[in-house]
């Protein structure tokens, strides 16, 4: 009875070993092809604003630092917020459906955050891919108006005139319970702009 017992827990052990290493391999060459990811999203600011990756405004950066997504963008399920468009599972917290990420300016004068340079690519059909960013969405938190949509060339995001001299900006980035497949293994890269009005 033993002996027996002894040789199935051995079984199981190497059962699971295996299908360990199986999982692995699929999300190691596999899915990796499958996933929609944002990357190399440059921050530009005009002369006399400063970008700051910290809150004691000292570490200047260039770049937007997002929240790890290791499973990629998925499409938001959560409900709609009816006053800021957003859903209610985009948040900055670990356990949102979105990128997120926050950034500190500092600023001698008033300015609008616009998102330019959008590319998608896409080795399946990056066409089909462009025709769906209509479906990818910016919005920065507490920020009234600020929830946007891909779909033009140059999206005003929001317009800093009041109490522009230091703010604290929390984007969150999102796919629309709408998009579909074609965004799949799609690579999404655009700017951030920090322009004077």
């Amino acid at each position: 009875m033993n002996k027996k017992s002894v040789s199935a827990s051995i079984l199981i052990m190497f059962l699971a070993l295996v299908f360990a290493v199986i999982g692995a391999c699929f999300s190691s060459f596999v899915y990796i092809d499958k996933k929609i990811k944002f990357e190399e999203i440059k921050l530009v600011a005009a002369s006399g604003i400063s970008i700051f990756e910290d809150e004691e405004y000292t570490k200047q950066t260039s770049k937007l630092k997002l929240s790890d997504m290791e499973l990629g963008l998925k499409p938001a399920t959560g409900e709609l917020d009816e006053e800021t468009k957003i859903p209610s599972t985009i948040t900055n917290e670990g356990t949102s459906e979105g990128y997120y990420e926050t950034i500190y300016v500092k600023s001698n004068v008033p300015y609008k955050i616009v998102i330019n340079n959008i590319k998608i690519e896409n080795k399946k059909d990056a066409e089909k891919a462009s025709g769906e960013r209509e479906n990818i969405f910016v919005a920065i938190k507490d920020e009234p108006d600020s929830t946007k949509s891909f779909e033009p060339e140059e999206i005003v995001v929001a317009e800093i005139s009041d109490n522009y001299e230091i703010r604290e900006f929390t984007f969150l980035f999102w796919l629309s319970s709408l998009s579909g497949e074609e965004l799949v293994g799609s690579t999404i890269t655009f700017n951030i702009e920090f322009k004077t009005n």
